[in-house]
């Protein structure tokens, strides 16, 4: 009996060890709401009473929640009360049990490396059922899928490839537009300069000669030159007259043809440097002669 007595004692003292600790004076828990529906959201407000160097935690853990969810905690405060601090936590619970329940909410108290649970003053409330009464608790079937109005037309299909069938013509056009115009750009030749047949260097100075007959008889003069240094093969425009004429002999070219051009050259020098005015015949009959110079050797 005695060693019965004594295995006893040893086993309530670890007990007493192991099982969390009452609620202390300055403990306390208050609910937001008397009543909620399950899963709704309540504020839950604790004070726990603790040495001044504790640190106060929850313990969603404990059995004495009774199936409250702690979903989140809130703001805490701490305030000195008769030589101890007062944890004030918030908390954020939701019930999971229908009807009257009672649950006990459960913190630990850590103080250095030691660690006490403690459960505070327990709470009341009810929990009210989503279902209506009557209703059975296992879930119903799903109703059959209807139509809703608005659906693809049967014609919407058959229109999209049409479009996209005309795009990819219009497409199709306009690339072949722009190959043949750049082919055409490319095949086309350049139309070969169109000069007037025959046309004489001396064209267009009879109506000159009369009216400007100082920078008719200039460009006679230049005429002329031009043909004899093409004609003989020495530069006629750097020679006068008279040098041009002996140059001419010189060079074997008739005298009657080398008396010719010096004559209308001297003729022309005297109209563009002295400021002669021949009478109109007079200026026919120079351009007359200038032309058969010019078309003598052609």
């Amino acid at each position: 009996m005695t060693r019965l007595a004594a295995f006893v004692a040893v086993l309530l003292a670890v007990l007493d060890l192991v099982a969390p600790a009452r609620a202390d004076d300055g403990d306390g828990s208050t609910l937001a709401a008397t009543s909620a529906l399950i899963g709704q959201q309540v504020g839950l407000t604790v004070e726990v009473a603790a040495p001044r160097d504790a640190t106060v935690e929850v313990d969603p853990a404990s059995p004495g929640w009774n199936g409250v969810a702690v979903i989140r905690t809130g703001r805490a405060q701490i305030r000195e009360e008769g030589g101890r601090a007062v944890h004030r936590l918030e908390l954020v619970v939701a019930p999971f049990a229908p009807g009257p329940l009672s649950f006990t909410p459960a913190v630990t108290i850590l103080r250095g490396d030691a660690a006490e649970a403690r459960v505070l003053p327990p709470v009341s409330w009810t929990v009210l059922a989503t279902l209506n009464p009557g209703e059975p608790l296992e879930l119903s079937p799903l109703a059959p899928p209807e139509g809703i109005g608005g659906a693809e037309s049967p014609l919407l299909r058959p229109a999209l490839g049409l479009a996209a069938a005309l795009v990819a013509l219009m497409v199709g056009t306009l690339l072949f537009l722009a190959v043949r115009a750049v082919r055409r750009r490319l095949g086309r030749r350049p139309a070969a300069a169109t000069e007037p047949e025959d046309e004489s260097p001396l064209a267009g100075l009879e109506e000159l000669l009369l009216r400007d007959p100082a920078r008719a008889y200039r460009r006679l003069a230049a005429t002329v030159r031009r043909v004899i240094a093409a004609r003989y093969g020495f530069p006629a425009h750097a020679l006068t007259t008279f040098e041009l004429r002996r140059r001419m002999e010189g060079e074997g070219v008739d005298r009657w043809q080398a008396r010719l051009v010096a004559g209308l050259l001297e003729e022309c020098d005297a109209v563009v440097y002295a400021g002669y005015r021949p009478a109109p015949e007079r200026r026919t009959a120079d351009l007359t002669m200038a032309r058969e110079i010019v078309e003598a050797g052609a």
